[in-house]
């Protein structure tokens, strides 16, 4: 499963899809902090571009998110399932330093959860079990906001795809 998860994600056209719909996040998202997140039980980084945001369904309750699958980092575990609040598909994710749950990924979206105001973000992570640490931009001396960030659209995705491919090998040996 470790090698063959971002070759799915890269074959699977819906996730491509939502991969292009990312290039264009709500202008009121972009000036939110870009974060770091680390597992809370091993401390392994797993995410680079985390934004804090609230869960559509429970807007109690808290989240870090991001718009890219983290590459060496987390694996989807487990069945789909659907949550109580709308109908979206999601499927946990852990930790691969320490095989800990740290959040979900949603797989399929709900037309309500896509119709409303959201930036755009597939990959959750629950607040508890990760700690965040705000990024700074090249210079140094200023926190990274989403409008400074290289959008997923561009090179990132070729970065992801040798990655995938990189991982692949390695999953084989």
């Amino acid at each position: 499963l470790r090698g063959r998860f971002f070759l799915w994600v890269l074959s699977n056209p819906s996730c491509l899809q939502m991969s292009d719909q990312l290039c264009a996040m709500h202008s009121a998202f972009l000036s939110k902090s870009v974060f770091y997140l680390n597992c809370s039980h091993c401390d392994r980084t797993v995410c680079r571009r985390g934004m804090k945001a609230i869960l559509l369904a429970d807007t109690n309750v808290e989240l870090y998110s991001t718009d890219l699958p983290p590459v060496r980092a987390v694996e989807l575990v487990g069945e789909d399932y659907r949550t109580k609040n709308c109908v979206c598909c999601i499927r946990d994710i852990a930790c691969l330093g320490c095989g800990n749950v740290v959040g979900y990924h949603v797989t399929q979206p709900c037309n309500p959860c896509l119709q409303s105001c959201n930036n755009g973000h597939f990959w959750m992570y629950n607040a508890d079990c990760v700690w965040s640490e705000e990024r700074v931009d090249k210079t140094g001396t200023r926190i990274l906001t989403w409008a400074n960030l290289e959008p997923s659209c561009s090179s990132q995705n070729n970065d992801m795809a040798n990655s995938a491919v990189e991982w692949e090998v390695e999953a084989l040996r």
